[in-house]
């Protein structure tokens, strides 16, 4: 029992030392190949560093070429920039070159803008007509509001009938009455035609308000009974009958107004 523990035992001893061996060989292995990975790290980043020296050096060559080449060329002394004998003043060439374009942008300008447009005046507006006073519109209702006149249609016919016989017309109820006592017509007969003998008539209107008694075409004023009278007769002057009589029939309305009416017959 003993010799197995201790052939056992040694066993274990052998395979540990067997094991530290095989780990210590590893380690030194991997260590060697860290070493030479950063040793060509190192050479790559330096040959890497000193090709982009290289392009840098290069692009600033090439741009401080680029610059001096667009830099204007400077006279040598002050003699160059000093205006010649008998001629204009000569300024560096960038410097003419830029006036040349200035001229031939303003030249443009000055062709492309267009002329003002001139400010339309405004037409005069039409004066307004100026209002009529509102006095003058109601002189005819000053008029209405003058208080009324009255007058007497039945002297109206009695002058109308006076007037109408002094121009040659015979009045019915004369003619009948002289019928009578000559024996021409009996009484009856007289009783039948007096006053009007069966003539034919016309009816004559005239405002019962002097302040608007007018005659038949609206023109003339009447300012009396004297006025409506002979009125009346004229209308019996331009008729061809010679029988005449005239009769008041009492006030109607008529055309708005209150008038008074006049039956005016004729035969």
């Amino acid at each position: 029992m003993k010799k197995r523990l201790k052939k056992f035992f040694l066993l274990t001893v052998c395979a540990l030392l067997v094991g530290c061996g095989k780990q210590k060989a590893e380690t030194n292995a991997g260590t060697e190949s860290t070493m030479e990975m950063e040793t060509v790290r190192e050479e790559t980043e330096q040959t890497t560093t000193q090709e982009l020296k290289r392009q840098e050096d290069t692009v600033s060559q090439e741009r401080t070429e680029l610059q001096t080449e667009a830099q204007p060329e400077t006279p040598e002394s002050e003699e160059d920039i000093k205006p010649q004998s008998g001629g204009n003043e000569q300024l560096p060439q960038t410097e003419q070159v830029r006036e040349e374009t200035d001229k031939t942008e303003l030249e443009q300008q000055t062709e492309v803008q267009p002329e003002p447009v001139k400010p339309e005046t405004p037409e005069p507006t039409p004066e307004m007509p100026e209002p009529v006073p509102e006095t003058s519109k109601q002189e005819p209702e000053t008029e209405k509001a003058e208080p009324p006149i009255s007058y007497s249609p039945q002297k109206v016919a009695e002058l109308a009938v006076e007037k109408t016989k002094a121009q040659g017309k015979v009045y019915i109820p004369d003619d009948l009455d002289r019928m009578l006592v000559a024996g021409e017509i009996s009484q009856e007969d007289y009783n039948a035609c007096y006053p009007t003998d069966g003539a034919g008539y016309l009816e004559y209107f005239v405002a019962a308000n002097m302040n608007e008694a007018r005659d038949i075409s609206g023109t003339v004023r009447f300012n009396s009974e004297e006025d409506i009278a002979a009125n009346i007769a004229g209308v019996y002057a331009a008729l061809p009958q010679q029988y005449f009589y005239i009769e008041y029939h009492g006030t109607v309305m008529y055309d708005g107004k209150e008038c008074h009416v006049f039956y005016c017959y004729r035969a």
